[in-house]
């Protein structure tokens, strides 16, 4: 109303909102069809400035060629005073893999994602301490996770 709208769910909109309530849909957000499979492993995370590299291996075990979209989901700061998502997607990278095929992927990710919006300081704080990462398909089926701690600086 005159210019201005209320967006009363708050940070819990989409998938957000079926983690924090606990319930499954019938297609994950990220869900995808394909005529293949593949197969993640070797999860390395390292950081990057304030923010961090997500680095693992995508394997098509089908017998078709086929693309993946490898999404990374990192969890909520331990040491963030403000409401955040159970899972937030924090980047992706699609992957074009013949049968058999494998690629190492690295997804970058910045301070800003790993930051939440606080409306009494009016702008983004970092979301220090020991974050969880999730790889995988969807924002529903992780495939690996890990752990690393997020603090400022280089």
């Amino acid at each position: 109303m005159n210019g201005r709208e209320e967006y009363s769910e708050g940070i819990r909109v989409g998938y957000r909102w079926y983690d924090a309530e606990d319930v499954r849909p019938l297609f994950p957000f990220g869900h995808g069809l394909s005529y293949t499979t593949f197969a993640y492993a070797g999860l390395r995370l390292r950081r990057r400035g304030s923010g961090l590299e997500a680095v693992f291996t995508v394997r098509n075990t089908g017998r078709r060629a086929g693309a993946e979209v490898a999404q990374v989901y990192v969890g909520p700061s331990p040491e963030l005073p403000l409401d955040q998502a159970e899972r937030a997607l924090a980047g992706f990278r699609r992957v074009h893999l013949r049968p058999g095929e494998a690629r190492q992927v690295t997804v970058r990710v910045a301070a800003r994602t790993l930051s939440s919006w606080d409306t009494e300081r009016q702008g983004w704080v970092l979301g220090t301490g020991r974050r969880t990462v999730e790889v995988g398909s969807s924002s529903r089926h992780p495939r690996l996770r890990g752990r690393i701690e997020v603090r400022h600086g280089a």
